[in-house]
């Protein structure tokens, strides 16, 4: 029987490529009287049966580093630790059979280019060359990247078991945690079938059941199970040596050589999810069964690509779960739910490539406490317990599995689990002809089309089909008011005695004012980074409320809470009680005053009171986060409904349009304003992002990041945020794509949106710091270039939005 110690500084549950990366790096770290805690053997799982598929290229320049990082380390484990990992430096080649697939192909080497990472595109007969066992006939081109490749999981995970161990961890295997228990809210020991283990921390990287552990302390981690399938041939006297790594992604297909055969995978569109009440208790090493009814489509189209297969001897076709989460980016961090528990789990079949970057970022975010780099995608305060529901993720993850391969053209929705969570004026939005995406669980208006969709309608990445929609929508905003739902916005009414001194400490800009103001701030890390941008009201002389974007609740209560401390202030959500009814543009006040019978009072910007509309007494706030003038009404959930009919009723004769999110995200975007997880980041300076305004330095008592913004004031910011328009109404951006100036890589597009006032796409952009042409901040810059799906297109930049916008110098 195995013993375990009486006590561990860090107690890590999960013995795969994860857990021992972060064993490994936490070591490296300095952190002693680590443990690491398996219910089987090392490897087992879901690492074991892997493919070990590494690509350099993510969506992201902080993923992207993520996976260099792995693969550097990869290759250098063996000289380390005297163990192999298998590394070998392959390639891979994407195929594409139709035009959007290679312009998807296209974006995606345009963005590599932002990173450094350089691909080919190919032709048909160069791909040949590339994989002789491929057929071409339907290949319209291909991307050839030189730098991917391939590592053995197994030996992956036990070199970094000899590193970490050669480091003072211990490693438990045969040991299953049991219950996790807590003390003041935090982690105190781990109870396993072979003893307790007194902790301080507890990191939790079990694979398929990271979720039912993180229960037994508290805590949600919305993942679920699919199976995933692989074939497996005997040797093939075609393959002499290493192919590259074959994704044929309009087939739902990878495939690669393997020991002389094949290894044929899928990531089929009708995914098989996978309970874990199927799964025996001493589940490890072992696989489902073979479901070859299941697999045969996509090994009919493997038979087309690959010829050779027709008469290839099939070793197996390996059936191993996997985890997938909501959106299919992984989860890492510290539980909002049960501080000092970390997860780094649900990694979408991209453990083995991510396991180094991730597992040593996991490390340096237990040891600072906080993230020491930009990890929004994959921040597990992204999610929140209602979206932890066992049938939701039943019926969702398939879909998100099945969507992996599939085109992620603009618009493109999860069509599974929906209706979670719906505003107060849902129904009214959906009679109106609102059409609906799910965010954050919440059902959002896009846009609206009053007379249905028209026809044809199709997904692109060109011109999208709501254009002329939204158009009608933006012309409203110019030239009468438009209407529109924020109720999925966080709401957190924070009281007590300490609530101004505490409130004061967290937020940047100045909270001591008088009752009846609202004020724009940021709550900022030690490093003077963003993490997050709020409004908050002054309800009393104890009392606010804080209005949070709807991905940043979760973050936000987590983060209120741990800076709490002794102070005697208390933080409730309140987003489930009000509805936020937007309104805007230069009819708005005219439409509020006509749907109440009482005096709307004049009250400047940034300021609200208390009116009445329709049969109900609500709060309007006078801004908009559109640039037009307007108004935010915060209405109590069961009378928004009322409120709603009253200003359509009382709009109507003032030309009051419906707008969704398309329209609004334009306006900002015209307007210069910054948004969360595109401008504003826990990696951004407020003056990097151009919000410096918004910091009051030299109010009384210090607040959280005020001396590393003053350390930067004194060095050089590494990127500045500019609005940006483009030359040409042939660009159409998404947003990351690569910026150029005298052919020089100097930074991403963060956010775009057709203008409809300048019929063209405008953008906001960071580029490198310093660039002598934005001393001047009036100046208007010409010479950028944005890459675009291999095609460069001429555009203009400048600091403030309104110069590019209004000094009739557009071309």
């Amino acid at each position: 029987m195995m013993t375990v110690p009486e006590h561990a500084r860090t107690v890590i549950i999960g013995g795969g490529v994860i857990g021992c990366s972060i064993a490994y790096h936490l070591a490296r770290e300095g952190r002693k009287n680590i443990v690491v805690l398996e219910r089987s053997k090392l490897t087992s799982g879901t690492t074991w049966h892997a493919a070990g598929l590494v690509r350099r290229l993510r969506p992201s320049a902080s993923l992207t580093k993520l996976i260099n990082y792995s693969i550097d380390l990869y290759g250098k484990l063996e000289k380390e630790t005297g163990q192999q990992t298998g590394f070998l430096q392959t390639g891979s080649l994407s195929i594409a059979t139709n035009e959007d697939r290679l312009t998807n192909l296209k974006r995606q080497v345009s963005l590599g280019r932002a990173f450094g990472l350089e691909a080919e595109i190919v032709d048909a007969n160069r791909a040949k060359e590339l994989w002789p066992l491929i057929e071409v006939d339907d290949v319209i081109g291909a991307v050839w990247s030189p730098e991917d490749g391939r590592v053995n999981p197994s030996d992956v995970t036990m070199a970094l078991y000899k590193g970490a161990k050669a480091l003072g961890v211990q490693f438990i295997e045969d040991t299953k945690v049991e219950n996790i228990e807590k003390s003041n809210g935090r982690p105190s020991a781990v109870v396993t079938n072979n003893g307790r283990i007194a902790c301080e921390e507890v990191v939790i990287c079990s694979g398929l059941w990271s979720r039912d552990v993180a229960a037994l302390a508290g805590a949600h981690v919305p993942l679920y199970a699919c199976e995933h399938f692989y074939m497996l041939t005997k040797p093939l006297g075609e393959i002499t040596g290493h192919l590259p790594t074959l994704n044929d992604q309009d087939a739902f297909l990878y495939g690669r050589d393997d020991v002389g055969g094949l290894l044929i995978g899928s990531f089929e569109p009708h995914a098989k999810a996978l309970p874990m009440d199927r799964l025996p208790d001493r589940f490890s090493f072992d696989l489902l069964d073979e479901d070859w009814d299941h697999f045969m489509p996509m090994m009919e189209g493997a038979l087309k690509r690959i010829p050779a297969l027709e008469t290839a001897e099939v070793r197996m076709l390996l059936n191993g779960p996997e985890s997938f989460t909501l959106d299919s980016q992984f989860m890492m961090g510290e539980s909002p739910e049960v501080p000092g528990l970390f997860i780094l789990s649900g990694m979408n079949s991209t453990g083995i490539s991510l396991a180094g970057g991730a597992g040593k970022a996991m490390a340096e975010w237990i040891v600072a406490g906080e993230p020491t780099m930009d990890l929004l995608e994959a921040d597990i305060r992204r999610f929140g317990p209602e979206q932890n529901i066992v049938k939701a993720l039943h019926e969702r993850i398939p879909e998100v599995l099945g969507k992996h391969y599939e085109l992620a053209y603009p618009g493109r929705q999860m069509m599974s689990a929906r209706g979670i969570r719906r505003s107060p004026i849902h129904q009214g939005l959906k009679e109106s002809g609102a059409q609906f995406n799910a965010r954050n669980s919440w059902e959002r208006a896009e846009f609206f089309a009053p007379n249905g969709l028209p026809s044809p309608w199709k997904l692109t990445f060109g011109i999208p089909p709501w254009r002329d929609l939204v158009g009608q929508e933006y012309k409203a905003a110019k030239e009468t008011a438009i209407i529109y739902d924020q109720s999925a916005f966080g709401k957190i009414l924070v009281q007590g005695t300490d609530a101004m001194t505490f409130l004061n400490h967290i937020c940047a800009n100045e909270i001591n004012v008088e009752v009846g103001r609202i004020v724009y701030s940021h709550i900022l890390n030690d490093r003077g980074g963003i993490e997050s941008d709020i409004t908050v009201q002054r309800l009393a002389a104890g009392q606010y409320l804080m209005i949070v974007g709807a991905g940043e609740l979760v973050r936000d209560l987590a983060w209120l809470n741990r800076y709490k401390l002794d102070a005697n202030v208390t933080f409730t959500d309140m987003t489930s009680a009000y509805a936020i009814i937007g309104l805007a543009g230069p009819r708005s006040k005219e439409i509020l005053q006509a749907a109440s019978m009482t005096k709307i009072p004049d009250f400047r910007p940034f300021r609200f009171a208390d009116i009445e509309v329709g049969y109900s007494a609500v709060r309007a706030g006078r801004l908009s986060f559109t640039g037009e003038e307007g108004f935010e009404l915060y209405v109590p959930a069961d009378q928004a409904a009322n409120v709603y009919e009253a200003l359509i009723d009382a709009g109507a004769s003032y030309g009051l349009h419906h707008a969704g999110m398309h329209c609004i995200s334009g306006l900002r975007i015209e307007a210069g304003f910054r948004a969360w997880g595109h401008e504003l980041s826990p990696a951004t300076l407020p003056l990097e992002a151009g919000t410096d305004r918004f910091i009051a330095y030299d109010k009384i008592g210090s607040f959280k990041g005020r001396d590393a913004l003053i350390t930067a004031h004194t060095k050089s910011i590494k990127k500045l945020c500019v609005s940006m328009i483009f030359e040409s109404p042939d660009a159409i951006a998404l947003h990351d794509e690569p910026i150029f100036y005298q052919d020089r890589a100097v930074g991403q597009i963060s956010s775009t949106a057709w203008s409809y006032l300048y019929g063209r796409s405008v953008a906001l952009a960071f580029i490198d710091a310093p660039l002598e042409a934005f001393i001047n901040d009036s100046a208007i810059v010409e010479g950028f270039e944005v890459e675009i799906a291999c095609k460069r297109f001429r555009a203009k930049a400048c600091l403030n939005p309104a110069k590019i916008a209004f000094k009739g110098n557009i071309l």
